[in-house]
C-alpha cells in the first residue's frame, strides 16, 4: 500500500555550497569529494537535496536538520538507493534526474 508520494524540484543554480554539511551524509560527502568540477558538485548537492525534500514530503515529516540522516547512494548501474535503517520498515522507490540548471526528485513510499 502507498503511504506517500513527494517531488521537488530545484534550480541548481540556487544550492549554497555552504551546506554541504547541512544535506550530505558521510557517505554522501565521500562521493562529493570525489568530484573534480564545481558544476558536478552543485548538481550533486542539488540532486540530493531535492530527493531528501521529496522523501520528507512523502513521510509526512518537517525540518531539513534530518537530511543528513537520509543516505542516498548509487548502486553499480548509478540507480540511486535509499540506506537508512529508520525507513527499514517501508519500500521507497527514488528518482533523479538533472536538465541544465533543473534537478527533479520522485519519491514513493510503501509499507511492507
Amino acid at each position: 500500500m502507498i503511504e506517500g508520494i513527494g517531488t521537488d524540484v530545484v534550480d541548481v543554480r540556487r544550492i549554497d555550497m555552504a551546506l554541504v554539511d547541512k544535506i550530505l551524509s558521510d557517505e554522501e560527502y565521500n562521493m562529493y569529494a570525489s568530484f573534480s568540477s564545481k558544476r558536478r558538485k552543485r548538481e550533486f548537492l542539488a540532486g540530493r537535496f531535492c530527493l531528501k525534500e521529496a522523501l520528507i514530503k512523502a513521510l509526512g515529516l518537517s525540518g531539513v536538520k534530518m537530511m543528513p540522516e537520509i543516505v542516498v547512494l548509487n548502486d553499480e548501474s548509478g540507480k540511486p538507493y535509499l540506506k537508512c535503517p529508520r525507513y527499514d520498515d517501508k519500500t521507497v522507490h527514488i528518482s533523479i534526474s538533472h536538465e541544465k540548471e533543473i534537478a527533479v526528485a520522485f519519491c514513493v513510499v510503501e509499507r511492507k
